[in-house]
């Protein structure tokens, strides 16, 4: 069986060829509604006029519609399933679904969503077909109602990033400093009870502290930058 596999593997190989992933994203990109699978598939198939560039890379196909089981080895070959469309860029719906729109969502380029959606009568005709006619009425009223339908679009390119706020920090906060203001050296404090001598002397002090804790604070940030400078990489 594993060599059976390989046969059919390398046959057809599953990988998204550069011309049906072309042709998608261009049906999608034109298209000014949603699409179901079928629907791209369907416009696939209708594509006449476009010009695909010849893919190197896709295989020469030359396998009969109809296959009788060959014996290889004392193993059955089973006969080789032949695409709907071998020549065409989607050669099948299963390779839309499973292969092409599935690079297509990687690469960003479009997306799948659900969305409520009513069949056309074109569409509940066809399904009814294969209902008995007993089931037709009863099951054409559930097929008329709404229904979720996954839809391929293009992909939403992501909001743009949001500013950040502005910092509340202060340098010093921002270097790894404590914030020290002029009111932790006794800036604005109440001196009335102290005499007029007291008070003048208390002032006199409060400077000096001030004066010493802005320098101290400028010394700090100095060398706190230079740390950060010599830190970081080199470009």
């Amino acid at each position: 069986m594993a060599t059976i596999s390989s046969f059919r593997k390398n046959l057809w190989p599953r990988r998204c060829l550069p011309s049906a992933r072309e042709l998608v994203r261009s049906i999608v990109v034109s298209s000014t509604t949603p699409l179901s699978t079928k629907d791209i598939y369907n416009l696939a198939l209708k594509q006449k006029a476009i010009q695909l560039v010849p893919d190197a890379s896709a295989p020469q196909h030359n396998v009969p519609k109809k296959e009788n089981p060959t014996v290889v080895r004392g193993m059955t070959r089973q006969p080789s399933t032949r695409p709907p469309h071998p020549e065409h860029p989607v050669r099948s719906l299963q390779y839309l679904k499973r292969v092409v729109l599935p690079e297509l969502v990687n690469s960003k380029k479009v997306e799948k969503f659900c969305a409520k959606r009513t069949l056309s009568q074109a569409e509940i005709d066809h399904r009814l077909q294969t209902v008995t006619k007993a089931a037709r009425k009863e099951q054409a009223v559930l097929l008329a109602a709404p229904r979720n339908t996954w839809l391929w679009r293009m992909a939403t390119p992501p909001p743009p990033p949001k500013p950040l706020p502005a910092s509340t920090l202060s340098k010093s906060e921002l270097l790894g400093l404590p914030r020290l203001t002029a009111a932790d050296v006794g800036v604005g404090e109440d001196w009335s009870h102290l005499n007029k001598r007291r008070q003048r002397a208390r002032k006199e002090k409060v400077e000096r502290d001030l004066k010493w804790m802005w320098t101290l604070q400028a010394a700090k940030r100095e060398a706190a930058r230079e740390a950060l400078q010599l830190s970081a990489p080199a470009s």
